[in-house]
C-alpha cells in the first residue's frame, strides 16, 4: 500500500512536470550552462589529460541541477496547496518523500544523460567504456535524490531555502560526488575494474542515503 501511494505521488509529479516542464527545463538549462562554462575553462586538451577534472565538474553541475528540480517540485506543492492534503492521508509523509525521490530519480536520469552527452561533445572526449559510464550515471542518478530531497524537506518552510539547500546538501553529498566522479573518469579512461569498484561504492552510498532519508524525511516534512 505504501509503495502504491509513493508511486501515485511520483506519477502525479511526473504528470505535472510534463504539463509544465519548468523543473526539468531549469535543471537541464543550468547543467548545460555549467558544462559550457566548464568546456571554456578546461578545454579538450586538459579534459583528455585529466578526465577526473571534467567528471568532477560535471557531477557538481548535475547536483546543482538536481537541487533546482527537486526544490521546484516542492514549490509546486506549496503553490497548489496540495501538501497538507497529502500529509493528511495515512502514511502521507512517507509516501510524499518516497514519491518525490522516485520522480526526482527519473528526472535526474534524463538530466544526467543530457549532461554527459554535452560534456562528451563539447570537450571532445573519447569514452573508453560507454556501458560502464552509463552504469555509473544511472547509479549516480539514484544516489543523489534521497539526500537532496531530505534537505529540501528540512528547509521547506524557510524563505531562504534556495540558499540553504545547496549549503546543506552539497557537503553531505561529497561521498557520492567523489564516487561518481572517479567512476566516470575510470570509465572514460577504459578502466573497467576501477569503474565498477567506484560504482559499487556509489551504490552503497545510495543505499545509506535512502535509509537515512526514509528515516528522517517524513518527519521533516510533517
Amino acid at each position: 500500500m505504501r509503495l502504491r501511494r509513493a508511486w501515485l505521488v511520483a506519477e502525479r509529479d511526473l504528470r505535472a512536470e510534463r504539463a509544465q516542464p519548468d523543473g526539468i527545463a531549469a535543471a537541464i538549462g543550468l547543467t548545460a550552462t555549467l558544462v559550457f562554462v566548464e568546456s571554456l575553462l578546461v578545454g579538450p586538451a586538459i579534459a583528455a589529460a585529466s578526465p577526473a577534472i571534467a567528471s568532477a565538474l560535471l557531477w557538481i553541475a548535475l547536483t546543482l541541477g538536481a537541487i533546482l528540480a527537486i526544490t521546484r517540485s516542492f514549490d509546486r506543492e506549496l503553490e497548489d496547496d496540495a501538501l497538507e492534503g497529502v500529509l493528511a492521508l495515512p502514511g502521507g509523509a512517507d509516501a510524499l518523500y518516497a514519491g518525490k525521490v522516485l520522480a526526482a530519480t527519473l528526472l535526474l536520469a534524463v538530466v544526467s544523460a543530457a549532461g554527459i552527452a554535452l560534456t562528451v561533445l563539447l570537450l571532445d572526449i573519447e569514452v573508453g567504456l560507454p556501458a560502464h559510464l552509463a552504469l555509473v550515471t544511472l547509479v549516480g542518478a539514484v544516489a543523489l535524490p534521497p539526500l537532496i530531497t531530505l534537505y529540501v524537506a528540512i528547509s521547506l518552510r524557510l524563505r531562504a531555502r534556495a540558499l540553504v539547500v545547496p549549503l546543506l546538501a552539497v557537503p553531505a553529498l561529497v561521498p557520492q560526488l567523489i564516487a561518481a566522479s572517479a567512476g566516470s573518469a575510470a570509465a572514460i579512461q577504459g578502466d573497467a575494474a576501477g569503474s565498477l569498484a567506484w560504482c559499487a561504492l556509489l551504490f552503497a552510498t545510495a543505499l545509506a542515503s535512502a535509509v537515512a532519508g526514509l528515516t528522517i524525511g517524513p518527519a521533516a516534512i510533517e
